[in-house]
């Protein structure tokens, strides 16, 4: 399974499906994304795990994608399913429907299983672990940058739109912050692209409760920093 978010050892249990159609779209004429939403319930029945899959349904576009996903991207897990392509001859078109069907419902079962395994590893740790919230715009900032930086594909584009409305918070409720200097970071890769996108953060936080002389070393260490990247 090809996860643009989320992993194999901690689903959500709310899993975005889809592929990119080329030719005919079975679903909708021109339609160029199938997308299907498939749910696991943790409320197990004995060791069998609930699972609703919704009807596939056909988007015109992958942006027309990533607007839907953007709002709520972290209650998803999106997967990308291999390109839909319709044969022309009808027996060998039915025949791959069949064909992809089973592989869908063979991806369900293993993602049923990844929550499986999740369930059992959860049952040892602390619920408070499970149940924080987000709720300030700093820290919302902070759980985007890492989402963003961490996945790919449709998600990663869904987070970045998250993100800039984040970020026009900032511009608007913050001027004095650099967020320019900080969507730039973003770019940065590697381990060193990691510190500064936390260091901005660290920063940001600091100025914020006004801690100026914090503030100022952390710029050092930033400016030291996006330095050496040029």
């Amino acid at each position: 399974m090809n996860f643009e978010r989320g992993s194999k050892p901690n689903p959500t249990g709310n899993l975005i499906a889809y592929c990119h159609v080329f030719g005919e779209n079975p679903i909708a004429p021109g339609g160029k994304i199938i997308a299907s939403n498939v749910v696991v319930s943790f409320l197990k029945i004995g060791d069998n795990y609930p699972v609703v899959t919704f009807p596939p349904v056909a988007l015109p576009s992958k942006e027309e994608l990533m607007k839907i996903l953007s709002d709520n991207i972290h209650l998803y897990d999106v997967v990308q399913l291999p390109d839909f392509q319709m044969p022309e001859n009808k027996e060998s078109a039915n025949q791959y429907i069949q064909e992809r069907m089973e592989q869908f419902n063979s991806m369900v079962m293993r993602y049923v299983e990844f929550c499986k395994v999740k369930e059992k590893k959860t049952q040892t740790t602390s619920l408070t672990e499970h149940l924080e919230q987000v709720s300030e715009p700093l820290e919302t900032l902070a759980s985007l940058s890492l989402e963003f930086r961490n996945t790919s594909g449709i998600a990663r584009e869904a987070t970045r739109l998250k993100m800039e409305r984040i970020v026009d918070y900032f511009h608007n409720n913050h001027p004095t912050l650099d967020i320019d200097n900080f969507k730039k970071a973003l770019s940065v890769p590697g381990k060193m692209g990691d510190e500064l996108i936390g260091l901005y953060i660290q920063k940001f936080n600091a100025i914020q409760i006004e801690n100026y002389e914090t503030a100022s070393d952390l710029r050092k260490r930033i400016l030291e920093i996006e330095a050496s990247t040029h």
